[in-house]
């Protein structure tokens, strides 16, 4: 399965989640691509599920494979980044193409806010990934990733408008997941309904927006263009849509 693909699904169930991370509730933020140092509020739960027009091969090559594909994720956020240490658990389905749930694995995100009260929100995160694998995904090892995190607000024409400033590296990031390297990202607010990212994933340039309706409050949708400039023939497009909902932990906790 595309380890770009997987790791976009992972972090952008956190970062849709968490609207709020933004400073303004009113402005929609995220980014595709890459993962953040945020976890899910505290009784969040969350399904995410991701379509890629192709599929990357990830072991030992660089080429695509004339297939399209998708994935989900399913997880829950636990305690709170602001007051104490934020954790994210996540159960992530890597191929939908054939028997469902037949391969997969397990991670956890730990996160932190660094910055003091009434300063840019600063957020510090570790994830671990391929964790209790199982199908194909058994031959990936264990990854982890170290992640910072910003949430500064810019002053524009129209009014304030929030950023989302990542940085991080990971010992499985290059070489589509075999070799440790950096990665970051800018993530823009535009409106109350949709926001654009750009990113670098360690590999390739990753262009995308995100978007919700009003009348879905629940739901989270994001489209992107990766390997954007096509400098590895991999250029495909990337589609996720997320579900999250507050009410299976009473509130949160």
């Amino acid at each position: 399965m595309d380890k770009t693909l997987v790791r976009s699904l992972a972090c952008l169930a956190a970062f849709s989640a968490s609207p709020g991370l933004a400073q303004d509730r009113d402005i929609y933020l995220t980014m595709t691509g890459i993962r953040s140092a945020t976890t899910a509020p505290g009784g969040l739960a969350f399904i995410s599920g991701s379509w890629s027009s192709d599929r990357v091969n990830s072991a030992g090559g660089s080429g695509l494979i004339d297939r399209t594909d998708g994935s989900m994720s399913f997880g829950a956020g636990f305690g709170s980044a602001e007051t104490g240490i934020g954790v994210q658990l996540t159960a992530t389905i890597t191929s939908l193409s054939d028997d469902f749930a037949d391969s997969g694995y397990l991670g956890v995100k730990f996160s932190r806010r660094i910055s003091a009260e009434g300063q840019v929100p600063v957020y510090l995160g570790v994830a671990v990934d391929s964790l209790g694998a199982w199908g194909d995904s058994s031959q990936n090892e264990e990854t982890a990733d170290l992640i910072l995190s910003a949430f500064p607000v810019i002053q524009t024409a129209s009014g304030p408008k929030p950023l989302m400033v990542t940085v991080g590296y990971g010992s499985h990031t290059r070489d589509y997941g075999t070799a440790p390297g950096a990665y970051f990202g800018v993530g823009l607010g535009l409106t109350r309904n949709f926001a654009v990212s750009a990113a670098w994933n360690g590999d390739e340039a990753i262009l995308g927006t995100g978007f919700r309706f009003d009348a879905l409050p629940n739901m989270h949708f994001t489209a992107s263009i990766d390997d954007v400039f096509d400098q590895n023939d991999t250029r495909r497009l990337t589609l996720q849509a997320t579900w999250t909902t507050d009410k299976l932990f009473g509130g949160g906790f």
